[in-house]
């Protein structure tokens, strides 16, 4: 139901007026009309398919009588009026549903249009092979890291820790429960996971990148927190051959082209609709969502 009156909804801001979105063409005379729009008998087949096709009515479709239809129709469009008369599609949250769906629905229709399919056993070996050579490092599986933490809200609290731990009085996990602001780690005795450097949080990387194994490192200063770090163990990346990934590669070759003709395709709708960029704007929000992302990351 949710996706119906969205649907709904989208048919107002595409034709400007709450119109059943198929009902945007030129079509019959009016079935019925009403403050902004109209239904057609077109738009009621169109509104039975749509129906049918949904889960709610999967196996029942002896429910959908002529009448079922028309008055589910009429009162959807109801309820979209009533939107558009508050002003609904002018909130930005409510516009992005919207929009979403609507590029969803368009570019399902275009598609093959937009961007021609490609067949990935076109591809030659050389092409294959050149692509492995170009992305190695995707067939890399990284080093892996394990690593213990503490997380205090100054740096005198960080030393006493870092003390309480090099002169043996207690260990990291005993320390990581006195001492840690970061509960979620805390009560696991500091540990914060296994996984590659890139995995972890951006301004920990430079840190946990320089860690001697079993060596305790810090106080370290990191955005609004003192950290002490502890590199338990590390693996050592391995890097597969070609023969290995051979199948991926094939995958792989596929969609890296597929991405880049939908680039060039956005590139040129961008161009053709002539879209203009205020960068300062651009550049505030970057830097607020930016921000906002970094208070919000999760400790481990």
């Amino acid at each position: 139901m949710k996706k119906t009156w969205v649907l709904g909804l989208l048919a107002g801001v595409v034709c400007g007026s709450v119109l059943f979105v198929w009902g945007c063409q030129p079509k019959s005379d009016p079935l019925v009309e009403f403050d902004g729009g109209v239904l057609t008998s077109q738009d009621l087949d169109a509104h039975y398919e749509k129906l049918k096709n949904s889960s709610q009515f999967r196996g029942r479709t002896e429910q959908l009588t002529p009448e079922f239809v028309f008055d589910h129709a009429v009162n959807m469009e109801m309820i979209i009026t009533k939107g558009l008369k508050e002003k609904l599609h002018q909130d930005p949250r409510i516009r992005a549903q919207i929009h979403a769906y609507m590029s969803d629905l368009f570019l399902k229709i275009m598609q093959d249009q937009l961007v021609p399919e490609i067949n990935k056993d076109d591809f030659t070996e050389d092409q294959l092979k050149a692509f492995y050579e170009d992305n190695k490092d995707s067939y890399t599986t990284p080093a892996m890291l394990s690593v213990k933490m503490i997380k205090t809200d100054d740096e005198n609290t960080a030393l006493e820790a870092r003390e309480q731990i090099n002169s043996g009085d207690l260990d990291f996990i005993q320390a990581a429960a006195r001492y840690s602001t970061d509960k979620k780690t805390a009560n696991r005795g500091g540990d914060i996971g296994t996984r590659a450097l890139k995995k972890f949080k951006p301004g920990w990387r430079e840190v946990i990148g320089g860690l001697e194994p079993d060596v305790l490192s810090g106080p370290h200063q990191i955005l609004d927190g003192w950290f002490l770090f502890e590199l338990v163990a590390k693996t050592e990346p391995v890097v597969h051959t070609f023969e290995e990934k051979q199948a991926y590669i094939r995958n792989d070759l596929m969609y890296n082209q597929y991405r880049q003709a939908w680039q060039n395709t956005y590139d040129q709708l961008k161009k053709e609709y002539e879209v203009k960029v205020d960068q300062d704007q651009l550049d505030n929000f970057i830097r607020e969502r930016t921000a906002k992302t970094d208070d919000s990351g999760e400790a481990a």
